[in-house]
């Protein structure tokens, strides 16, 4: 599932962020022995989350906090969090803060400032992951399972439902790169779910649409196994366009598109399709 475009509501809880950040680097091939370091009420170091890295076998530590505020953090703050952790067992290389606090200026300042002060000693990289490196974290690929089990309400609501996904679209249509017909069109997927009731509505999960917001009217394709593609053929889709040769070049332009999800999910509305010379004589011909 493609999350880049998904607004990601912040954690207001600090158990569940370091959970979050617990599992995320778990999700990372490159860190093994993640645990939280002891529990509620001893004494940890500054340090929540730890892990080791395979390659080098250093170590690393997370410190968590929530910002129920959206205030900087102050030099001070930080630097008791890091004075703390260099007295982790052993040492780190890496030291890092996640937090719900959005991109700060003041405080990725003072990140700077001590980050010099700290190779003046020779000691561990320290590192503020805020709230929207935490959201890129969650939109990478390898990490879906970890947004699933911490925002499993979206997929509820989007997938496990059925609501259909749609896009507005401007299609310019013409021979040879001349334009000469423009439509506005609404494409879109009706996602699966695993209910198995068998009600007649169920044949359209799974399907992609396509709405004429000229006509008025909508109509139904699939996509092609194993790829990204869609399958189409033009009387997959004529009852939505009543120009047969409009039609034609509609499902040509479906079936060029690599990955039709992608074009779903991203923000690009304007679209062109031109036929070439010889596709047009092949068209008519076929005529």
């Amino acid at each position: 599932m493609n999350l880049r475009f998904i607004d990601i509501p912040k954690i207001e809880n600090d158990t569940l962020l370091e959970d979050l950040a617990k599992s995320l680097l778990r999700a990372d091939p490159s860190i093994q022995n993640v645990s939280v370091h002891g529990r509620p009420g001893q004494k940890q170091d500054g340090v929540d989350i730890y892990g080791r890295n395979i390659h080098d076998l250093t170590w690393i530590g997370i410190q968590c906090k929530v910002r129920s505020f959206n205030n900087s953090f102050s030099k001070t703050e930080l630097l008791t969090e890091i004075n703390q952790a260099k007295k982790f067992n052993p040492s780190l290389s890496k030291y890092y803060l996640f937090t719900t606090l959005n991109r700060d200026v003041n405080t990725q300042t003072y990140e700077r400032e001590i980050n010099n002060e700290l190779a003046a000693e020779n000691s561990f990289l320290f590192e503020i992951k805020f709230w929207e490196d935490i959201e890129d974290m969650l939109r990478d690929e390898k990490n879906e399972t970890v947004y699933y089990r911490f925002y499993h309400n979206f997929f509820k609501d989007n997938l496990s439902l059925g609501h259909s996904i749609g896009k507005l679209v401007n299609l310019s249509l013409g021979i040879d790169n001349k334009y000469d017909t423009r439509f506005e069109l609404i494409i879109g997927k009706i996602p699966k779910n695993n209910d198995n009731k068998g009600h007649q509505v169920d044949y359209y999960r799974g399907t992609y649409y396509i709405v004429n917001l000229h006509e008025n009217k909508i109509e139904f394709f699939q996509k092609k196994n194993n790829s990204k593609q869609v399958s189409c053929y033009p009387s997959d889709i004529e009852y939505a366009f009543s120009s047969k040769f409009d039609n034609y070049r509609i499902c040509k332009w479906l079936i060029s598109i690599d990955d039709f999800d992608t074009l779903l999910y991203n923000d690009e509305h304007n679209h062109k399709f031109s036929l070439s010379p010889e596709e047009y004589e092949s068209y008519l011909k076929e005529d």
